[in-house]
């Protein structure tokens, strides 16, 4: 999972003041954090800086937290990032379309700042956790594709006509090369070869030698 130090943070406030604040308050849990003075700004700075949460305040100029909540989510879908929005706004029905327009979780200000902490962590701790499970289904559909590309070659193999050599045993592939029926068999189904003595070429070649000392060679 991602650590403290990697985790970004943009912030997304009109108030120098308290966006000062924020980013101190931010810092000092570890984070890095970036800010922007309006929503506009924030749209460049989501492009740009890619974070994993945004804190921004709904009343703004030019574009307000809530058009800026609706863009990234809507534009981004899931890669979009956890969003916070803060206003002054208590009514229930502001809350209501704060949610229904996207927006993760909201808090009303002032806010208490161990709460807002407390919900940053809460809102980080969903984002990091979802993006471990798109990289283990991400892991797992490579992994799937590489079965059964491996499951093809092996059924290609199990049903192919193969020339072979009659002096130096080399098998010859569609392509009209030539390779040992290690190399062959090893390429088409990821397997590796080690060697060792059968018996029947023990007693033939190497009668001196006891089965155990066969089978000791051959795991050399």
């Amino acid at each position: 999972m991602k650590p403290t130090s990697e985790i970004k943070v943009l912030v997304v406030e009109d108030d120098p003041f308290f966006q000062r604040v924020l980013q101190k308050r931010l810092a000092a849990e570890g984070y890095q954090v970036y800010a922007a003075s309006d929503g506009r700004e924030g749209m460049k700075a989501i492009v740009s800086f890619e974070p994993d949460l945004v804190i921004s305040d709904w009343m703004m100029p030019e574009v307000d937290g809530l058009e800026l909540c609706q863009s990234v989510k809507t534009g981004l879908r899931d890669a979009a990032p956890y969003f916070l929005l803060l206003t002054a706004k208590g009514e229930i029905s502001n809350k209501l379309l704060a949610l229904d327009t996207g927006a993760d979780d909201y808090l009303v200000k002032p806010c208490d700042q161990g709460e807002l902490m407390a919900r940053v962590r809460a809102g980080l701790r969903i984002v990091l956790l979802t993006q471990e499970l798109r990289r283990t289904v991400e892991e797992l559909r490579v992994a799937n594709e590489e079965l059964q590309s491996a499951r093809a070659q092996v059924s290609e193999l199990a049903g192919e006509m193969l020339p072979i050599c009659s002096f130096c045993r080399k098998v010859r592939d569609a392509e009209g090369d030539w390779h040992t029926l290690e190399d062959y068999i090893a390429e088409r189904a990821q397997t590796d070869f080690t060697h060792g003595i059968c018996p029947d070429c023990r007693i033939e070649h190497y009668p001196a030698l006891t089965p155990e000392q066969t089978e000791r060679s051959g795991s050399a």
